[in-house]
């Protein structure tokens, strides 16, 4: 019988240098129908394409089948094929879907590494003294105390917050205003033409991603937690125009940046050196590129034999901006929850808040995102030595700055080589890796992270936020990819 690969799918973390220990090993195979099952320890867990569960004991290996067997599986694989063939034909000729495909894939954005000229991010600086009363990890009750006891502060965020969304707030009324007169008018005459509608319609997605472009620079300049906040929707096709969804991606790695010199202050305060070329050769004057949280400035390593790095360092201010607005949301989101309680039983905003926050304020701590780093790396060394992923300094590292191995390449999806096709392959199976075997996955897998080197491999960078994928998890997975294998969807 032609079964599936017979290699286990470990469910077990790998350690340093590829080795497992202590997982559980999963292995999907094929029976005798042609249902993939799925084995454990000696120990038959599913049948995938039965709704029932078999929980004997049974052997490790399957008896071999008949050809036909084989010949049907190899239908079902071409059947398969030629069907995910057809579905990209025809996105490609509608034109939404295909806007929403190369949103996807990054093809939309500009190659352009900072924000629009006269964008500006708004902080909020707290008193020198105050900054170590505020958590390092995420405790409400902690920020709560902190903000409680400075209302100017609060009164001042309020204030920014109003100026910066004013004037995309006046026009998402005028709109609303519009659209009712609009469909008012509409009812009163009789009859209205196709091409009129589709006018109607095209005008209205042209707004669409006139606001969507106002709602960048808005988020854009309330800082870090509202960046995150559209980095979120510019994946839900659900709730935003594929249109809309390619303005909000370019806030991946389209923010502005911040003066160099405070940069380099930074530096010298969290690595305790009293010029930048104590530890550097050379630094470049400006940043190379600048994201949500920090901006990036390559350099010489002295200690490395001149070895060229990427030198990220955090923006000033972000704890302090963070934590108000994480403050403000959630003290709104409380009142509405005592206002509402049916609305809170249905969608619980401080609940999600909160959830959220505590992944965000992991990307806050480098130190961190260097250990996932070199967890990351020793997880797919072994099996998938054409992904790359940098080395980091730890002597050089603290937690607002962070000095890893500078990586040449290029953005993948803005690569015209012959083998970015291989590449996305390639990411694929990177990430089926994390999902079905490490169980230790990249989560912030945007455009701007996917990097083809010179000599055509794949580099995987920022690893800020990352989770943990438990086994029960992962046995849900291989059944549903089971499931889909086989077309049965019931």
């Amino acid at each position: 019988m032609k079964t599936m690969s017979r290699q286990p799918v470990h469910s077990g973390s790998c350690a340093p240098g590829g080795r497992r220990g202590g997982g559980v090993s999963v292995s999907p195979r094929v029976d005798r129908g042609g249902r993939v099952r799925i084995h454990r320890r000696g120990r038959w867990v599913g049948r995938v394409a039965s709704k029932e569960v078999s929980t004997e004991t049974r052997g490790n290996e399957l008896s071999s089948s008949s050809s036909s067997s084989a010949d049907a599986n190899s239908g079902s694989r071409q059947a398969l094929s030629n069907g995910l063939r057809g579905i990209r034909e025809q996105a490609e000729r509608d034109e939404q879907l295909s806007i929403l495909m190369g949103n996807m894939r990054g093809q939309n954005l500009s190659k352009a590494d900072f924000a629009d000229e006269g964008v500006e991010m708004k902080l909020v600086e707290s008193e020198q003294q105050g900054q170590s009363e505020l958590p390092l990890t995420y405790n409400p009750k902690a920020i709560s105390n902190y903000w409680s006891s400075r209302p100017v502060s609060i009164v001042t965020r309020l204030v920014q917050i109003g100026t910066v969304a004013s004037g995309f707030l006046a026009n998402l009324l005028g709109d609303l205003v519009s659209d009712a007169v609009t469909e008012n008018f509409s009812l009163n005459k009789s009859g209205t033409s196709l091409s009129s509608e589709k006018k109607r319609k095209a005008a209205m997605e042209a707004r669409g991603i006139a606001r969507a472009a106002q709602l960048r620079q808005v988020l854009t300049g309330l800082g870090p937690a509202y960046i995150k906040l559209g980095q979120a929707l510019s994946i839900r096709p659900d709730l935003l125009s594929p249109g809309a969804m390619a303005e909000l991606q370019k806030l991946c790695d389209k923010v502005p940046s911040y003066d160099s010199d405070v940069a380099r202050a930074v530096i010298c305060r969290e690595l305790g050196c009293n010029d930048v070329s104590d530890i550097f050769e050379s630094m470049s004057p400006e940043p190379v590129a600048a994201a949500s949280l920090g901006q990036v400035y390559t350099a010489r390593l002295k200690s490395a034999g001149g070895t060229k790095v990427a030198v990220k360092v955090q923006r000033p201010a972000v704890l302090e901006t963070v934590t108000i607005d994480l403050f403000i949301v959630r003290l709104f989101g409380e009142i509405l929850g005592n206002l509402f309680p049916q609305t809170r039983k249905r969608v619980d905003i401080v609940a999600l808040l909160d959830e959220w926050a505590s992944r965000f304020f992991e990307e806050l701590d480098y130190e961190k995102e260097a250990e996932h780093t070199n967890r990351f790396a020793a997880s797919i060394a072994e099996e998938l030595p054409q992904v790359v992923v940098p080395s980091t300094f730890p002597t050089y590292t603290s937690r607002r700055v962070l000095t890893t191995e500078w990586i040449e390449g290029e953005k993948l999806a803005q690569s015209t080589e012959s083998d970015v096709g291989d590449l996305v392959n390639l990411g694929v199976i990177c990430y089926l890796k994390q999902l079905l075997d490490t169980g230790f996955f990249h989560a912030d897998p945007h455009p701007g992270n996917m990097i083809r080197t010179p000599d055509g491999r794949l580099a995987i960078l920022d690893f800020g936020l990352m989770t943990e994928i438990d086994n029960k998890i992962k046995y849900g997975m291989v059944e549903a990819i089971s499931h889909l294998i086989h077309r049965d969807y019931e």
